[in-house]
């Protein structure tokens, strides 16, 4: 039976859907973005890309769905050009029918299990031997909302140091390298600027050779998760229910005093504020203390 999954947009969504698309019982054609096939190539080989979202990408890969043959096609995007996209094919698995709580990870299966083609996520764990760990400090100029300031890093760090004396590895994209540059003469400890150095392949090799990472709400924070490194993903102006990262291994921090009732902002909010003044990094680290 030939599967195929469709996953594009952006590549933190992409990465939250590793584990899923891992758990398929036979490696599923890939229909994604360029960005995604960057992400997934050391682990997949087949691949259907959606180079842009003009009309004309589209009806092409629309065309190369439907000469694939797929028996199932999986769709992990369920949007409107999604549906466009799988409107020919035979079988085709969305989020119509399934409860959308939960984390994107999470709803990502329950879209998957669907189908039938899939057993049960891998959460088996060893402890890793990294030397280092990764503080991914960084967003997208968009969601400057998302970066905790520099006095917090810097308790962070403290708190890290102590516990662990390991140097820290940040990660970003090149244009978060003078701000984290910036950022890293506050740091308590040795650390190394990596931002906007290595591809996509070489930011999944550093994540997951890495001790731990505290990362924003971020695609590195989801590759880490999923490439089974104990990860912290901090949060304040977006839902740490939905988009927290995979496996036991992985955990969440907000503010408590501004959330007192557990429950995230209904929407993100890109203002940036006073999301981060009492996170506390040793609640985190506690809750994961049998991985690290």
């Amino acid at each position: 039976m030939k599967t195929g999954v469709m996953r594009f947009s952006a590549l933190g969504d992409i990465a939250a859907s590793l584990p899923v698309l891992r758990a398929f019982e036979r490696k599923p054609l890939i229909i994604t973005s360029p960005v995604g096939r960057e992400l997934l190539k050391d682990e997949f080989d087949d691949f259907i890309l959606l180079e842009d979202k003009s009309f004309l990408s589209m009806l092409r890969v629309v065309a190369k769905i439907k000469r694939a043959r797929l028996d199932i096609l999986v769709d992990l995007q369920s949007n409107d050009r999604s549906r466009f996209l799988t409107s020919l094919s035979k079988k085709v698995y969305n989020s119509r029918s399934v409860d959308t709580s939960g984390s994107v990870t999470e709803i990502f299966y329950k879209i998957a299990r669907q189908s039938g083609c899939v057993g049960e996520m891998d959460l088996s764990f060893e402890k890793k031997s990294g030397n280092y760990i990764v503080l991914n400090t960084g967003s997208s100029p968009k969601w400057l909302s998302k970066r905790p300031p520099f006095g917090k890093w810097r308790e962070i760090s403290e708190v890290l140091y102590e516990r662990y004396g390991l140097d820290f590895v940040l990660t970003g994209d090149s244009s978060e390298r003078e701000y984290i540059e910036e950022l890293s003469g506050h740091l308590v400890g040795n650390s190394e600027n990596i931002a906007g150095e290595t591809d996509i392949q070489g930011l999944k090799k550093v994540l997951a050779g890495a001790f731990l990472t505290v990362s924003t709400d971020s695609a590195s924070m989801h590759i880490s998760a999923a490439c089974k490194t104990p990860t912290i993903g901090i949060f304040g102006a977006t839902s740490w229910i939905r988009s927290a990262p995979f496996g036991p291994w992985s955990t969440v921090v907000y503010d408590r005093r501004l959330y007192p009732d557990g429950k995230p902002p209904s929407s993100s909010m890109d203002r940036i504020g006073n999301y981060y003044d009492n996170i506390d990094i040793v609640e985190a680290l506690d809750r994961i203390k049998d991985y690290i």
